[in-house]
C-alpha cells in the first residue's frame, strides 16, 4: 500500500512541477507569438489550474499526510521533533503551505485579471515564477528526505 501511495504522490508532484515548467519553458514563449495571446494563455492556465493546483496539490497533501505517518513523523508532531529528518520535513511543509497560498493568489486572483492591466499581468507572472521556484525547492527537500533528511 505504501508503495502505491508514494507512486501517486510522485505522479501528483510531477504533474504540479512539470506542468509549471511546461508553461514557463514551452507554452509561454510559443503563445506570446500569437495574436490575443493573453486569452489563449488564460484558457490553458484555467485548465492547468484545475489539474495542477486543485487536484495535484490536494493529492499531495493527502498522500503526504499518509507518508508522514508511515515514516513515524505524524503531521502535528513533526514540528516539535528534533531530528534532521523532521527539520527537513517541517521546512518542506512550510514551503508547501506557502505554495498553496501563492497558487491560489496566482490562479484565482491575479491570473484571472491579468488581461486587465500590465501591472496585474506582471504580478501574475511573478507569482507564477515564485510558485515554480517553491515547487523546485520542495522537490529538492523531498530528495533530501529520501537520503535521510
Amino acid at each position: 500500500m505504501k508503495e502505491l501511495v508514494m507512486t501517486v504522490h510522485i505522479l501528483a508532484a510531477s504533474l504540479w512541477v512539470g506542468g509549471m515548467l511546461f508553461m514557463v519553458l514551452v507554452l509561454s514563449p510559443y503563445v506570446k507569438k500569437l495574436p490575443d495571446y493573453v486569452t489563449h494563455f488564460q484558457e490553458v492556465g484555467k485548465r492547468y489550474s484545475i489539474w495542477g493546483t486543485v487536484i495535484s496539490l490536494s493529492i499531495l497533501f493527502l498522500t503526504g499526510l499518509y507518508n508522514m505517518n508511515i515514516m513515524g513523523a505524524p503531521f502535528p508532531k513533526v514540528f516539535s521533533m528534533d531530528t534532521s529528518y523532521a527539520h527537513t520535513l517541517s521546512h518542506k511543509l512550510y514551503l508547501f503551505f506557502t505554495t498553496v497560498i501563492v497558487a491560489v493568489v496566482h490562479d484565482y486572483l491575479l491570473g484571472l485579471r491579468a488581461h486587465k492591466s500590465e501591472k496585474l499581468r506582471i504580478l501574475s507572472a511573478v507569482a507564477g515564477v515564485i510558485n515554480l521556484l517553491l515547487g523546485i525547492a520542495i522537490v529538492y527537500l523531498a530528495v533530501k528526505l529520501r537520503f535521510g533528511g
